[in-house]
């Protein structure tokens, strides 16, 4: 039952194809929560990386722990220093136990959700008595001041050596065939991607949806027509970051290593500001479309970008942030609203709109410039 191999131009096209989905799952859904933040809420998180990283610090540790202790897996006196031979042993046994291996994912997403949260409520408090710049610089030095913790403190994830490996819980797939345990973890991700997308809309197309956008453009406002904003940015700030935490349980199961510098703030927080820069603020459709276009170039580049040492200036490993940089510029200065600009979210199914106001009424709604649908 192995994968089939499709080798085209030296790339193993089976396996690139799973790398990618895998990526644009885990950017996806990170992007969806910052999204869900900013793009809707005008939360400026500076700090995704913080939530990310505590979820799938999480992941490492819970999990490499528990193992040892189901599995009375002889640690020597040091879990950390013999994380190799326990990650080793572990996955042995649960090729053979099923139970295991699903119940460690759900356990350690349901954790890392809880410490996500924890991190979101917390940060709620500068969101509240910040402005919007001076509360993105916050965010973003707790989380650098999250990875120096990382560092220091060795009994966690072994500070900056790390954890050498983590328990697979798709190890009880891998007697099935060569890739297939890679082709259960895309499926895992790519069915929380989809999950997390279908509940973001869900929330865009809620009132709860016009009163976030309402906050982020006008609090007064919205403060004169009852609406809390204090209570709106908290749970929107605990929600978005209970998923980012299990984005990043997912991430670690998916690479099976962690460290204090497995995350950066280029990876996790840039990239997915950059998503939603590209794709279209206030839009998951735009958002979608931006993390499939990112991801598609940063694999695409991997591949190719050194035949284009010859050509350029400087060494080809910066050639990807050149593009990158270029692509961002080019957005801000030809459309800044992002490929898919945000447009007004039909709160009631469409039958029951044309049901209220008549099938043409709807259409010539729709075609209405956005100035003119926001005064009626």
């Amino acid at each position: 039952m192995a994968l089939p191999e499709l080798v085209f131009f030296g790339i193993d096209i089976v396996k690139f194809l799973i790398d990618f989905a895998n990526l644009f799952g885990l950017f996806l859904a990170i992007s969806l929560t910052l999204n869900l933040e900013y793009g809707y809420t005008g939360i400026p998180n500076f700090g995704k990386v913080l939530y990310v990283a505590a979820g799938a610090v999480v992941a490492g540790s819970i999990s490499l722990r528990i193992a040892a202790w189901v599995y009375s897996i002889d640690t020597r006196g040091d879990l950390i220093a013999n994380s190799a031979r326990v990650v080793n042993q572990a996955n042995a046994l649960i090729k053979n136990d099923s139970f295991f291996a699903v119940g460690i994912v759900l356990l350690t997403l349901v954790i890392a959700a809880l410490i996500g949260a924890v991190f979101g409520y917390l940060s709620s408090y500068p969101a509240i008595k910040l402005r919007e710049d001076y509360l993105g610089m916050l965010l973003l030095a707790v989380a650098q001041f999250f990875q120096i913790f990382l560092r220091g403190y060795e009994p966690l994830i072994g500070g900056t050596q790390g954890i050498s490996g983590v328990p697979n819980p798709y190890a009880y797939w891998s007697d099935l065939g060569t890739g297939v345990k890679d082709l259960v973890s895309t499926l895992v991700i790519a069915a929380f991607a989809i999950l997390v997308y279908l509940y973001v809309e869900r929330i865009a197309r809620s009132p709860l949806g016009r009163t976030l956008r309402a906050i982020r453009d006008n609090e007064n406002a919205s403060r004169a027509l009852g609406k809390d904003d204090v209570a709106v940015r908290k749970r929107v700030l605990v929600v978005a970051s209970a998923i980012s935490g299990m984005a990043g349980a997912l991430l670690t199961f998916n690479v099976l290593s962690v460290g204090a510098d497995t995350w950066t703030r280029i990876t996790y927080t840039f990239w997915p500001w950059m998503i939603v820069i590209i794709g279209g603020a206030g839009n998951n459709v735009g958002v979608a479309l931006g993390a499939f276009i990112f991801t598609a170039l940063l694999k695409g580049l991997a591949q190719v970008k050194f035949f284009f040492q010859p050509y350029i200036p400087v060494d080809v490993n910066w050639f990807q942030y050149i593009v990158f940089a270029s692509l961002l510029i080019t957005i801000l200065m030809v459309r800044p609203e992002g490929i898919l600009r945000e447009k007004p979210s039909a709160t009631l199914p469409r039958s029951k709109l044309q049901t209220i106001f008549g099938s043409s009424e709807l259409r010539d709604t729709q075609i209405a410039p956005k100035k003119e649908v926001d005064k009626a």
